[in-house]
């Protein structure tokens, strides 16, 4: 079973799609890490009035304010009233945090990146997982394979279980991307980097809940392929479920939400996940907001259900269908 995991390890690093996806996970993290230092280098060149957008703003506001107090002062004079009040004073430009947003505090940024990142991480990964295993069928490469190992079991867990294996070190490389880079923006821009050391821990539990996803995203992909055979199958039904289940189902019944992928990725990946419903309206116009919360326990006992039942199903018709 170990020489057969290693032989399929092998054919996976042989293959472009793993290359592919593990420059896509880079360039993610890239592109993620430019959104971070555009919006610190907007907010910076702002606060030392180098931002011309927002100086404009400031001046165009002040004459308001001039226009507004000439406009009150011939109101006066017009109406003989010398308390008409224009409340021109109180007209404001936008602070540069509602205009740029507001840099939060690196711990609380590191939190946002892993929570977002996750999904294209799981996503790059299960096409992966299953782009390898579609492409044995395809190429009816499938049946040559049984042919030397007939043990179809040995070979179905194999060829699960290497994305799963691959999807590892793609994820811990946008992990450490992550980790590095963000500290050194905020070094760069003299924002405070400090992370106390109990937030450390949690941090590096995230970012290993991160790669847990990646790789059962991975198996689930290879999974998926066995019982379609088309890549393009796999990723159409998972486009589908989000448009339909994440999106319409999720928003019209609400008692299904704590059921979502989505929900309980999130769970897990933050140990718990809290949101909030309107559902619960006296009157026309008077809801409360009724506040739900999952545990991250709830999150793993999910995703690891729906990949045994995936993976069960995929190995039945493994163990059963022809193969070319």
């Amino acid at each position: 079973m170990t020489r057969l995991l290693r032989v399929e390890l092998g054919r996976l690093v042989a293959r472009k799609v793993v290359w592919v996806t593990l420059l896509a996970a880079v360039a993610i993290v890239l592109v993620t890490l430019f959104g971070v230092f555009t919006q610190a280098r907007q907010i910076d060149h702002a606060r030392s009035g180098a931002d011309a957008s927002y100086q404009q703003m400031v001046e165009d506001n002040e004459r308001m304010i001039e226009e507004c107090k000439l406009e009150e002062a011939q109101e006066r004079r017009r109406s003989g009233d010398p308390s008409v009040d224009f409340s021109c004073e109180q007209m404001r430009p936008p602070s540069i945090e509602d205009m740029y947003g507001q840099m939060p505090a690196l711990t609380d940024q590191y939190r946002m990146l892993l929570t977002g990142l996750v999904y294209p991480f799981a996503f790059l990964a299960l096409a992966m997982g299953s782009t390898a295993v579609a492409a044995e069928f395809s190429h009816r490469t499938m049946g040559t394979l049984l042919t030397f190992e007939p043990r179809r079991t040995r070979v179905f867990v194999a060829k699960v279980v290497a994305p799963a294996l691959a999807a590892v070190p793609m994820t811990v490389v946008g992990m450490v991307l992550v980790l590095l880079g963000v500290p050194a923006v905020f070094r760069w821009f003299h924002l405070d980097d400090g992370v106390p050391a109990d937030d450390w821990r949690f941090l590096l539990w995230m970012a290993l809940r991160v790669v847990v996803v990646a790789a059962l995203a991975g198996a689930f992909g290879a999974a998926a392929a066995f019982l379609v055979k088309h890549s393009g199958v796999v990723i159409g039904v998972l486009v589908g479920y989000l448009v339909l289940a994440e999106g319409f189902i999720g928003n019209m019944f609400f008692s299904v939400q704590r059921f979502l992928l989505g929900r309980n990725i999130d769970a897990f990946v933050n140990d718990g996940a809290q949101w909030e419903s309107w559902d619960n309206c006296t009157g026309f116009s008077e809801c409360v907001p009724v506040k739900h919360s999952i545990t991250g326990t709830h999150g793993a006992v999910e995703l690891a259900v729906l990949l045994a039942a995936v993976a069960l199903l995929a190995w039945a018709r493994f163990r059963t269908a022809d193969v070319d």
